[in-house]
């Protein structure tokens, strides 16, 4: 299987919304608190948002190909100094991975890694100096891929019900 991972662009726009919405919704069944949801409306907001937040931040999005197929997706923003972190750190600049979906029947297939590969190449010709990313903890499949690619934990989000 040849994979090609790609710029985005409005031809995808349909397949990526799709992605998108894997993703809230393989995410939104792990949490066993019903937080995570997959609202009404969200394929259509979500993507405006990420696509507004992509352009604010420097970002791109990239898109993994197969056959003419969208089968995965990852954006990218970039971060540098702001708000805590002018008090806290020497603010690196940072690139940010938001979102990493593959279509379901596409996983472990070396997809993920292919896209987490471009995006750091990106964030490394834009002179980052780290990549993070969130992972939500019971995504045991996406922790081991970022795992694998030699993500470590940073910091550790907890919670509890009041």
């Amino acid at each position: 299987m040849q994979i090609d991972i790609t710029d985005f662009t409005y031809e995808y726009a349909e397949a990526a919304k799709d992605l998108l919405v894997g993703l809230q919704a393989h995410i939104s069944a792990l949490d066993e608190r019903g937080v995570i949801v997959l609202k009404d409306g969200f394929r259509e907001e979500y993507f405006k948002y990420a696509t507004r937040e992509v352009e604010k931040h420097s970002g791109k999005i990239f898109i993994a190909v197969c056959e003419n197929r969208a089968v995965g997706i990852i954006i990218c923003k970039i971060f540098q100094g702001g708000g805590e972190e002018e008090i806290t750190t020497r603010c690196p600049k940072v690139g940010f991975i938001s979102d990493l979906a593959v279509a379901a029947g596409e996983r472990r297939q070396g997809i993920g890694s292919a896209l987490l590969a471009r995006a750091e190449r990106y964030f490394k010709d834009c002179g980052c100096e780290y990549v993070q990313l969130d992972v939500f903890a019971p995504n045991t499949g996406a922790m081991e891929l970022y795992k694998n690619s030699g993500y470590e934990p940073l910091c550790i989000y907890m919670s509890k019900k009041c």
